[in-house]
């Protein structure tokens, strides 16, 4: 256990705050890690200072037919806000059995609990399952180090998976997903002292979010039994060229939270039909529509057997039934779960989620260590007897 404390306790003393520094310092500790233990690991450059890392370990030769269980985790981090932190937020500090800094809980905790589980299961001579651990970066951005795992197939051969995000001993079993979306509308610009030469942008954005806050636009009705309701917000607005210039251009954003069942086309349907009415009250009305942000949301069947398998072990660690919950932020499982085959996904570790990005974040080591203990259990059990026959 020493040695998994001083592995984590070091990974919280690199910086990878996105989005400024970046993985690469980080993934290449880990990285050596693994190889050090003779574990076959893929350095995967994303862009420059983003990297992911793929890590396999075989099945023993003794089973024929493995099934491949994929571990997944985050290795960028918020940044550090606030002046308010009593510990260095890359120390490491250790003090009355907790280990402080930034990433604590969300999630380098989860990843170095997998990368422990993972050596430990290496040196094991009867190895039940394939296991693949996937660490992605840009998880706390635009997860787009998950979803080029996923563009290159590197989930298509998963049987199932589990992400070690904070939950607190509970199981993550669905979750929300994220369309971000820029309003835009056209105007022509003019002095201030004579506005009927030009055309207002910022008057034509206006009338779009009258649309969005009437009962007409209704994206928010639609209702999942565990997520609850679509959730839209504005959350930002720009425009105009300057203080006495009719502004030719004016934008909102909006953070729109969707459901399974309710995405992308969904949301630009809606405002293809605020667009459409505008028109017909004025023909000269200019908008668009542009995608910034594109997260679909997910879920796994509650009763799913790898669920079960999940909560059994997580009970066999801690002594507790595990709640299975819904989760309405997001996580890498959305981008894993666009993979060619479709595979059970859960999200689960003892760490406490309402630490995550909080000043002095922490968690303490016995969660850690239960963390471990639940990751080398799950992965040394044999993954098919969980799974529903083809």
């Amino acid at each position: 256990m020493q040695t998994a404390i001083t592995y984590l306790q070091r990974c919280l003393q690199i910086p990878s705050v996105n989005p400024m520094d970046g993985e690469e310092v980080v993934a290449r500790y880990v990285y050596d890690v693994l190889v050090d233990h003779q574990i076959s690991t893929e350095w995967i450059e994303v862009s420059p200072k983003r990297i992911c890392l793929v890590a396999i370990v075989p099945a023993s030769e003794e089973f024929s037919r493995p099934a491949v269980l994929g571990l997944s985790g985050h290795l960028d981090t918020v940044p550090v806000q606030g002046d308010g932190w009593t510990k260095d937020p890359y120390g490491g500090e250790i003090e009355d059995g907790r280990i402080y800094g930034r990433g604590a809980s969300d999630m380098k905790s989860g990843v170095m609990a997998m990368v422990q589980a993972l050596i430990q299961y290496k040196e094991r001579q009867n190895r039940p399952n394939t296991v693949k651990l996937l660490i992605t970066s840009d998880e706390e951005n635009g997860m787009t180090g998950a979803r080029h795992l996923t563009e290159q197939g590197y989930a298509d051969d998963l049987d199932a998976l589990l992400i070690t995000e904070p939950t607190s001993g509970m199981i993550g079993y669905a979750q929300k997903g994220v369309v971000g979306i820029e309003v835009t509308c056209r105007g022509k610009s003019a002095h201030s002292s004579a506005p009927q030469l030009g055309r207002n942008a910022i008057d034509d954005m206006y009338r779009v979010i009258q649309e969005v806050k009437s009962e007409r636009f209704s994206i928010t009705t639609n209702h999942h039994s565990a997520l609850g309701p679509v959730v839209a917000s504005i959350t930002s607005i720009s425009g105009g060229e300057g203080p006495n210039v009719v502004p030719s251009q004016a934008s909102f954003y909006m953070d729109i939270r969707t459901i399974p069942g309710f995405g992308r086309a969904d949301v630009l349907a809606a405002f293809t039909d605020i667009e459409r009415r505008l028109v017909a009250e004025d023909p000269d009305f200019d908008m668009s529509v542009t995608v910034i942000k594109d997260i679909p949301s997910c879920e796994t069947d509650e009763q799913a057997p790898f669920l079960q398998q999940v909560a059994d072990t997580m009970e066999q660690v801690s002594g507790v039934t595990p709640r299975k919950i819904a989760i309405p932020g997001g996580t890498d499982g959305a981008m894993f779960s666009q993979a060619k085959k479709a595979f059970p996904i859960a999200i689960a570790s003892f760490h406490d989620f309402r630490l995550a990005h909080q000043v002095d974040e922490s968690i303490p080591l016995s969660e850690y260590e239960q963390t471990i203990a639940f990751c080398f259990n799950l992965i040394n059990t044999p993954l098919h007897q969980s799974l529903p026959s083809l």
